[in-house]
């Protein structure tokens, strides 16, 4: 009985992993696949591509109380794990960054904000050195919140999950009024699109989801499906593409779903290895684009189409790379020094 729980268990995260290679290869496309064939004749659903960070920040939520709602650690523990975890291969992509950087204006302040995970608290900084860091520097801000909210949240789980659906509503409010006086380069464009605090609804409507699924006893693959349709006709039907949360209820529907009962295509080994190195697929894809880019310009001179897929495959080889040897060795390291403390 035990041994088909636990393999129940690992077909649920399995599929959740599955979606989070998904997400980040949406994320690839939208920037540099778009003009590219198959991707070129759907561009209403690629287009909104970057929406998949908000089902990153989505799924940070639910993942962390589904990890540690009944097995709390110390705040210094919860954030060596975490820092640990995603801090050695976003420093190299930052370092591998500084040999792509052709605007070196404010460098140091960039770098020194980047090193620190602080760029999207600062207009002007959010994009700088590796671009899609700036979404780890809000996910940073939501680990430093998470044990104290987590405790708010256990107190009283119906009020939380109120106070969340709230939040959410206000900050779309807030996001709509703010939206107006934007521009693509202005600071409040950049507070507005990148600030930690803009994404919180996102986070927060994830941990509220844990609710729902702990008090959700009947699930059928249908009603997955059926969210997974929605998921995606919601990216194809929207007129414009927005990264603040707005589709985190959607999103959240779907990965309960998901974790209640996942679709058996979702847990195809290669699909979930490709969830495994999600994170070096997103946090590498902007120098290993400029790199690769370089030596075309210099040696290869392919046509675009061809180099966005050669892109793909370098992409996919060095995440793998790196997660066997970086990501899975930092891990065991943890895992033998946190073994080592309870002794």
């Amino acid at each position: 009985m035990e041994a088909v729980k636990n393999k129940e268990l690992k077909s649920r995260l399995d599929a959740l992993t599955a979606t989070r290679g998904i997400a980040a290869m949406l994320i690839v496309i939208f920037h540099f696949g778009l003009e590219v064939f198959p991707f070129s004749e759907a561009q209403r659903l690629f287009s909104k591509g970057n929406m998949a960070v908000s089902y990153f920040f989505t799924m940070s939520g639910f993942i962390m109380c589904y990890t540690y709602y009944n097995h709390p650690i110390s705040f210094k523990t919860f954030i060596t794990k975490r820092l640990a975890r995603i801090g050695p291969v976003y420093w190299l992509a930052i370092l591998s960054s500084l040999f792509t950087i052709a605007d070196k204006t404010n460098l140091v302040a960039a770098l020194g904000l980047n090193v620190l995970f602080l760029q999207s608290y600062i207009p002007g900084y959010a994009l700088t050195i590796n671009s899609p860091g700036w979404s780890l520097s809000v996910e940073v801000f939501f680990y430093l919140l998470f044990p104290f909210l987590l405790k708010l949240y256990k107190l009283h789980p119906k009020r939380f999950v109120i106070a969340s659906i709230l939040f959410y509503i206000a900050s779309q409010i807030i996001h709509l009024y703010l939206v107006k006086d934007t521009t693509g380069t202005n600071a409040l464009h950049e507070l507005v699109y990148y600030h930690p605090l803009g994404h919180l609804n996102s986070f927060v409507i994830g941990m509220a989801g844990y609710y729902v699924f702990n008090n959700m006893y009947t699930w059928r693959s249908a009603y997955t499906v059926l969210l997974i349709v929605c998921a995606t006709a919601a990216l194809v039907w929207l007129p414009y593409s927005k990264h603040n949360g707005l589709l985190a209820p959607l999103f959240i529907l779907l990965i309960i779903g998901l974790a209640k009962q996942p679709v058996g295509w979702l847990t195809w080994k290669p699909l979930v290895w490709l969830g495994e190195i999600s994170y070096g697929l997103y946090i590498l894809q902007m120098p290993v684009f400029i790199l690769l880019a370089d030596a075309n310009n210099a040696y290869l001179h392919i046509g675009y189409s061809v180099f966005f897929f050669v892109y793909v495959v370098l992409l996919i080889a060095s995440a793998g790379i790196i997660f066997y040897t970086i990501e899975m060795p930092a891990k065991a390291v943890l895992t033998r020094y946190f073994k080592a403390q309870k002794k």
